[in-house]
């Protein structure tokens, strides 16, 4: 007997959409850029995998006929996004071909057989704890920007260290990532609950994983996170993620941050440093983006030049009162760290030309962000 449902075009449409940022990576495995389709009890599963990420979608569906079925996911997602109809009627015959019926119009589809495709991997129930949503994706947001860039020398760098801190009164989720020029830590309160979580080894989430981990936490009140059998396990009511976590281990951000001086800083209005960073950064070249700070009693001068453009020069009115010092850094560095952060003034701890900058701010509790220094 033929697989048979009938199903909302909006409900189908955005499962199938959630799922192409996981099966349009080009791999030598054909069937992993296909959507795994499956009948439940008045339901379907929508399930794709890239064997790094995997995620399983519940939607309502009428099911006539159960069954399972494989849908090239790029086509499906085009053809449902043109279709204007309200429902769907989906028929799959005994040679895997799926015709998609509207009142105006059908659409036939090769198939793939579900035997063929990876089985989704089970995890144990009992380590998932529940967090804020909001809370996840923003410090999510708060350290994305400075990991490593897939294929970088440094593979554990690639990925973002997860920690846990409790106390008899507060609970804790810290996230750290670096590049290996920069780190950038945000440490949130968990208004909840988080003794179910395992993070006795070191935890460390791939990039594209946590992308999709944010993804997730879009217009939901809370999500549950555990970690089991070295992989990460995300779930809403709807949705299941797994992403196999990467081995190795992360540099001691612990120690970098202690042998940071506080002794000495400056204080300067955000937004102004950042448009005035902007600027100078369109004359630097591209590859390092090198600006040079100079410290002059309540003055920073920033300047650029590039040999096939020009240079730029200017100057801000900051709180300094330490020795006057020139030095290097990546400007596009101090733009990614101070665009994710609220505070209207920022905080930056300097000691020596060789020493790196460490940023914070009063309304940006447990962020810090530090920069290494380059030659000019």
């Amino acid at each position: 007997m033929s697989m048979i449902f009938n199903v909302a075009r909006s409900d189908f449409f955005k499962a199938v959409s959630s799922l192409q940022s996981i099966t349009s990576k080009k791999g030598t495995i054909a069937i992993l850029a296909n959507v795994l389709v499956e009948t439940g009890n008045e339901c379907l599963f929508l399930t794709a995998t890239d064997l790094e990420v995997g995620i399983k979608i519940e939607i309502p569906a009428e099911i006539s006929s159960p069954g399972s079925i494989t849908i090239p996911s790029k086509k499906i997602f085009e053809v449902t996004r043109e279709i204007a109809d309200e429902h769907l009627r989906v028929e799959v015959s005994e040679n895997k071909w799926i015709k998609i019926a509207t009142q105006s119009g059908q659409y036939n589809l090769a198939g793939s057989d579900s035997e063929e495709y990876p089985s989704f991997p089970e995890f144990d129930r009992d380590v998932m704890a529940t967090l804020s949503a909001d809370m996840l994706k923003e410090t999510i947001e708060k350290t994305i920007f400075s990991v490593a860039h897939e294929g970088d020398s440094h593979f554990n760098l690639t990925g973002v260290l997860i920690e846990k801190e409790e106390s008899e009164d507060k609970n804790f989720i810290r996230l750290v990532s670096s590049d290996g020029h920069r780190l950038t830590i945000k440490k949130s309160e968990a208004e909840t609950d988080i003794s179910k979580l395992k993070l006795e080894k070191t935890i460390l989430v791939p990039k594209k994983g946590i992308v999709e981990m944010s993804k997730l936490c879009e217009n939901k009140e809370f999500v549950e996170l555990g970690f089991d059998n070295k992989q990460a396990v995300v779930k809403t009511d709807k949705t299941l993620m797994i992403i196999r976590l990467m081995n190795g281990d992360f540099p001691d951000y612990k120690n970098i941050i202690k042998a940071i001086s506080r002794d000495n800083f400056i204080e300067i209005e955000r937004d102004t440093f950042i448009s005035s960073l902007k600027r100078i950064n369109l004359f630097t070249e591209d590859l390092f983006n090198s600006v040079q700070f100079s410290f002059v009693d309540d003055k920073l001068i920033l300047t650029s030049q590039n040999m096939d453009i020009g240079s730029a020069k200017e100057e801000i009115d900051i709180v300094y009162k330490g020795e006057n010092m020139n030095l290097g850094f990546n400007g596009k560095y101090f733009v990614e760290t101070m665009q994710v952060m609220k505070s209207k003034k920022i905080k930056a701890y300097l000691s020596s030309e060789k020493s790196p900058c460490l940023i914070e701010g009063d309304e940006d509790p447990g962020f810090m962000s530090i920069v290494m220094p380059m030659k000019i």
